[in-house]
């Protein structure tokens, strides 16, 4: 969903979002902060615009808390203006087949 930055520390790292479409005021973390480049400094800017979606939990005394953050059409992020779906976070996982060989 779409929002705006309504407050932002970056030596705390972490700010506060609002959108007409959430019930109160979203806590955001640097960490859930995507940038094009995944080694730069995760950052956002009061005012700013932003795409970000959410889940209620308590954090630092606000009722929602941001679990991924992204400027609109910012590259190479692999998100773009669709809603986030369960598909994406399903691609991220890995199989893993552990095999033990008996000698006994």
């Amino acid at each position: 969903m779409h929002g705006t930055v309504r407050s932002w520390d970056d030596e705390s790292g972490w700010g506060v979002l609002v959108s007409p479409e959430v019930p109160g005021e979203v806590w955001a973390h640097f960490s859930a902060v995507r940038t094009p480049d995944p080694d730069a400094f995760a950052s956002l800017d009061p005012g700013e615009t932003v795409l970000f979606t959410w889940e209620e939990a308590e954090q630092d005394g606000y009722s929602y808390r941001a679990l991924r953050v992204q400027q609109p059409g910012d590259p190479g992020t692999g998100w773009d203006d669709a809603e986030d779906d369960e598909e994406a976070d399903v691609d991220a996982l890995s199989d893993v087949r552990i095999e033990f060989d008996s000698d006994s």
